[in-house]
C-alpha cells in the first residue's frame, strides 16, 4: 500500500499538540502527481536500515536525544489495517501507542510499531510515547483521517469550475468568461473570452469544453477553454432567466429560474441541442446532480414555512419536494431562529452519503409586534449550512450549522475526501473551512475579495480558487496554509476590461460589503442580504423598532434608486443617502457619514437635511442604485415579446375607469409616488392597514407609498405586510371594500384576465 499524504493543509489546525508533544507538519504528495477521486489508504510504513529498528520490527535503541516521532499525518479507510510506526524516534529503548480509539494506551514494549484499525469515519490522534533507558518519557501524536471510500464525483452549479487543468470563472458584468491555469511556481491568466448577456454560471463537460450560462440572453454558450474555436450558442425559452447549470457527461441540466422549470440538453458530438424542459416549482436556482441519478434543484428565496429543495428524475419527469425547516429556537449571541433562504446548490460529498446547502438564516419569526424582542442588528440573519441526505432528501436539523460573524454562505465545496468543507461568506468576505466530523470551523482566510460566491478546489486539494465576483479577481489560496494569515497565491483579474465607472463599482462593492465595520456590526448585514443582485429576498420582516411595522422586501431592480419616487412602503427616504440611517441603527454599523456631518441640522433624520454629496462612499451606493433601470423581461409575455390575448383582455380592463386602478398606478412607471410637498408624501388606504401594519417613521400610518406594478410577475408574496400570496388575493380576500380598485363585480374570468396582464408588466409601454 501507499501512503495518502494529504495534499493541503487540512491537517494543521487539527494535529494540535497532542500529548503536549511533537507533531508533523503536512506536504503534497511527494511526486507532485494529483491523487484526485482515487482510493485513499494507509501506506506501508519501511524501516530504515540506520533508524533504529531491525528486521523484525523491535527498536535497537537509536543514538541521540529522546524525541518521538509518530509519523507523518494520513489518510485511511474504515476498517483498513493502519500502521503506526514510531521507529524514526530517537534515544527511545521502549515504545507505547495510544491509538486514539478510545481503547486507551496499550503496553509498553521493544517494538515502535501497531498496527490499528478504525471502524468508523473520524480524525483519530494516536499518541506514541517513548522511554530512554533511564525510564525517561516523551510523547507525540499524528493524526489519522478516516473515511469512507470516494464514491462519488461532486457536480453542482458554480461560477468557478476546474476544466481538466485549468479553472475557469465567469464574469457577469463585462459578459466574459476567463480562464487560468498554473501550479505551485504561480498561476496566471491564459485568455478572456466574450459570451452573452450576463454569465452567470459555468460547467465542464469534459477536460477541455465549457458550458456558460448567460442568463439575460437566455442563452447557453459553449466553448474550448484552450481557445481553439468560436463560441456556439443554444437558445433556451425566452425570458427563462436561466441559472445554474450541471454536466452528466455530454448531458447538461440547467434550472430556468423565471418559469421555474429544468432544461435537459444533449451535447452529443459537439452539437447542443434542447431535449426536454420538465416543471419544478418557482424561483428555480441551484443544480446538482445526485448519485441516484437525479438532479437536486433548490429554490433560491425560500417562504416563511421553510425552505425547498427538488429531487428531479430527468427521464420519468417525477419531482419529489424536500423541505429544510423553519428554525424556531429564540435568537442568541451565536445563533438566531428563521428560515434558510438565498440557497445555493446541494453539494455533494464526495463518499455519496451526505450533502450540504449554503444559504442565510433569515431571523423573519422575531421583531417587536411578532415576538415581542427586537429585531437588533446581531440577531437579523446568520450564514447557513444545511446538512441533508441526498438519497431521501431527509434533513440532519441538529447538524444546521450558524456561523457567528458571518451573515450569508454564498458558496461551499468539499475537500476529495469529503472530511472538510469549504464555505464561501459573502458579505463578510471569508472562506470558513469546517471540520465535518466535529463540525466545528477548522481555519478561515480573510479579506477574500468582495462578495466571493463561487469555491473551486484542485484536484489534489492543494489550491482553492475563491470568484470574488466585486473584487473582480479569482484568488487562489494554497490550502497547506490556510489556517494561517498567508497572502494569496494569486489574483487575477477576471475581467479584461472594468465595464462599470469607479463610482458605481465602488457602490456596487458597497452594496455588497458587511466586512467594514462603517456598514455593519460583526460583519452580519449587507444591502445585498435582503436585496442579492438588487431583487427582493420576498421576505417580510418586523421593523417595528424602526418606528414601522411589517414590511414586506421591495426589489430594487428597475426602480432607478429614486426613479420611482419615495422609497418603502411609507416614504420614509427621499434620497437613497438616508440608507445611512439603516446603516447606523439596524445595520449596527459606524456609518459612512463623519460623525460631524450626521449630527449636523436634522442630517440624522430621515426626510431630514439632505446628505448626498458628504460621503463619496455613501454617493457612490447612491450612484449604483440609479443604474438598476431595467426590469427583467416577464416570462408570461407571448414568445414575440408583446401580450398574449388574455393580458390583452386584462390591459382593457385595467385602464377602465370603472376599475380605477389608474388612478394610482399611472404614468408609464403605473406608480403615483410622489412628495406634494417637502418630506410629505401621497398616501393611500387602500384597506389593506392592519394590527401588523405599525407606524410611520413611529407616527401614525395613514396610508401607502403606490408601487409600480412592473416586475410583479417576480415579487410575490404582495401588500405592504406580505399578506396576499398571490394576485388573486390582492383582487379578492384583500380588497373586499373595493378601496384597492373597483374588483368585486369581475368575474372569475375577467380576474384571471386582469392577473395575466399585471403578470406580464416588466417595464415595456404596452
Amino acid at each position: 500500500m501507499r501512503a495518502f499524504v494529504l495534499a493541503s493543509v487540512l491537517i494543521l489546525a487539527a494535529c494540535g499538540d497532542a500529548g503536549g508533544g511533537v507533531t508533523s507538519d503536512v506536504g503534497p504528495d511527494s511526486d507532485g502527481s494529483s491523487t484526485g477521486g482515487a482510493t485513499p489508504t494507509t501506506g506501508d510504513i519501511g524501516t530504515s536500515d540506520t533508524g533504529g529498528s531491525d528486521d523484525s520490527g523491535a527498536s535497537t535503541g537509536p543514538a541521540g536525544p529522546l524525541m518521538p516521532d509518530p509519523g507523518d499525518p494520513r489518510y485511511a479507510l474504515v476498517d483498513e489495517l493502519v500502521q503506526l510506526d514510531g521507529s524514526q524516534s530517537s534515544g527511545a529503548v521502549m515504545y507505547q501507542w495510544d491509538p486514539g480509539d478510545g481503547s486507551g494506551p496499550g503496553p509498553k514494549g521493544p517494538s515502535p510499531v501497531l498496527e490499528v484499525s478504525y471502524a468508523k469515519p473520524g480524525r483519530y490522534k494516536p499518541i506514541l510515547t517513548v522511554f530512554d533507558e533511564q525510564g525517561d518519557s516523551l510523547a507525540a501524536g499524528v493524526t489519522i483521517t478516516v473515511t469512507h471510500a470516494p464514491s462519488w464525483v461532486p457536480r453542482h452549479s458554480s461560477s468557478v469550475v476546474r476544466v481538466g487543468a485549468r479553472v475557469a470563472v465567469v464574469s457577469p458584468d463585462s459578459n466574459e468568461v476567463m480562464i487560468a491555469s498554473g501550479d505551485e511556481r504561480g498561476f496566471a491568466v491564459e485568455r478572456h473570452v466574450k459570451v452573452g448577456e450576463r454569465p452567470v454560471t459555468v460547467a465542464a463537460i469534459d477536460a477541455e469544453v465549457l458550458a456558460v450560462v448567460a442568463q439575460d440572453d437566455a442563452s447557453l454558450q459553449f466553448l474550448r477553454a484552450d481557445g481553439q474555436g468560436g463560441v456556439t450558442q443554444l437558445a433556451l425559452p425566452p425570458a427563462s432567466r436561466p441559472y445554474g447549470v450541471v454536466a452528466d457527461g455530454e448531458t447538461l441540466f440547467v434550472g430556468l429560474q423565471a418559469t421555474g422549470q429544468l432544461a435537459r440538453v444533449d451535447f452529443a458530438g459537439g452539437n447542443p441541442v434542447l431535449e426536454d424542459i420538465l416543471d419544478v416549482g418557482p424561483d428555480v436556482r441551484g443544480v446538482s446532480l445526485l448519485p441516484d441519478g437525479r438532479v437536486a434543484v433548490t429554490r433560491w428565496r425560500s417562504r416563511p414555512g421553510g425552505a425547498t429543495v427538488w429531487a428531479v428524475d430527468p427521464q420519468g419527469g417525477m419531482v419529489e419536494t424536500w423541505s429544510l425547516a423553519f428554525d424556531p429556537q429564540a435568537a442568541s449571541d451565536t445563533e438566531v431562529g428563521g428560515v434558510p433562504s438565498y440557497l445555493g446548490p446541494v453539494v455533494v460529498a464526495p463518499t455519496g452519503d451526505a450533502a450540504v446547502v449554503p444559504g442565510l438564516q433569515a431571523n423573519v419569526g422575531q421583531g417587536l409586534y411578532l415576538n415581542g424582542e427586537p429585531l437588533a442588528a446581531d440577531l437579523t440573519m446568520r450564514a447557513v449550512v444545511a446538512y441533508l441526505d441526498p438519497q431521501t432528501g431527509g434533513e440532519w436539523f441538529d447538524r444546521r450549522k450558524q456561523f457567528d460573524n458571518r451573515g450569508m454562505a454564498s458558496a461551499a465545496v468539499h475537500s476529495r475526501f469529503g472530511d472538510y468543507l469549504y464555505v464561501a461568506t459573502r458579505g463578510p468576505r471569508t472562506v470558513e473551512r469546517v471540520d465535518v466530523f466535529s463540525g466545528d470551523v477548522a481555519g478561515n482566510t480573510f479579506d477574500a475579495g468582495y462578495a466571493p460566491q463561487g469555491l473551486a478546489l484542485s484536484e489534489d486539494d492543494r489550491f482553492l480558487f475563491i470568484d470574488a465576483y466585486m473584487s473582480r479577481e479569482l484568488v487562489v489560496h494554497d490550502t497547506r496554509v490556510f489556517d494561517e494569515p498567508t497572502p494569496p497565491l494569486a489574483r487575477l483579474q477576471i475581467a479584461s476590461k472594468e465595464p462599470l465607472s469607479p463610482e458605481v463599482l465602488r457602490g456596487k462593492q458597497i452594496f455588497n460589503d458587511s466586512a467594514d465595520p462603517r456598514i455593519s456590526k460583526d460583519s452580519y448585514i449587507a444591502c445585498a442580504h435582503c436585496h442579492l443582485e438588487a431583487e427582493s429576498d420576498l421576505q417580510v420582516w418586523d421593523f417595528t423598532e424602526r418606528g414601522e411595522g411589517l414590511r414586506d422586501t421591495h426589489a430594487l431592480r428597475g426602480h432607478a434608486g429614486v426613479g420611482d419616487g419615495p422609497i418603502h412602503w411609507s416614504a420614509n427616504f427621499d434620497e437613497v443617502q438616508d440608507f445611512e440611517n439603516d446603516i447606523r441603527n439596524a445595520f449596527g454599523g459606524s456609518g459612512l457619514l463623519s460623525d460631524a456631518d450626521w449630527s449636523s441640522g436634522t442630517r440624522s433624520q430621515t426626510l431630514g437635511d439632505p446628505k448626498a454629496g458628504l460621503s463619496p462612499d455613501l454617493d457612490a451606493l447612491a450612484a449604483y442604485l440609479a443604474t438598476l433601470t431595467d426590469e427583467p423581461r416577464s416570462p408570461f409575455r407571448a414568445p414575440g415579446g408583446g401580450l398574449p390575448p388574455a393580458a390583452e383582455a386584462g390591459r382593457l380592463l385595467f385602464l377602465s375607469p370603472a376599475l380605477g386602478c389608474v388612478s394610482c398606478h399611472k404614468g408609464p412607471r403605473l406608480t403615483d409616488s410622489e412628495f406634494v410637498d417637502p418630506g410629505v408624501p401621497l398616501l393611500h388606504d387602500v384597506g389593506t392597514l392592519g394590527p401588523g401594519s405599525g407606524k410611520r417613521m413611529g407616527k401614525p400610518l395613514t396610508g401607502l407609498d403606490t408601487p409600480t406594478l412592473h416586475g410583479v410577475w417576480r415579487t410575490a408574496p404582495y401588500l405592504h405586510d406580505g399578506s396576499a400570496a398571490d394576485l388573486e388575493a390582492v383582487l379578492t380576500d384583500k380588497n373586499a371594500k373595493d378601496l384597492h380598485g373597483v374588483t368585486s363585480s369581475l368575474t372569475p374570468d375577467e380576474r384571471a384576465d386582469l392577473v395575466a396582464y399585471l403578470l406580464c408588466l416588466d417595464g415595456e409601454v404596452d
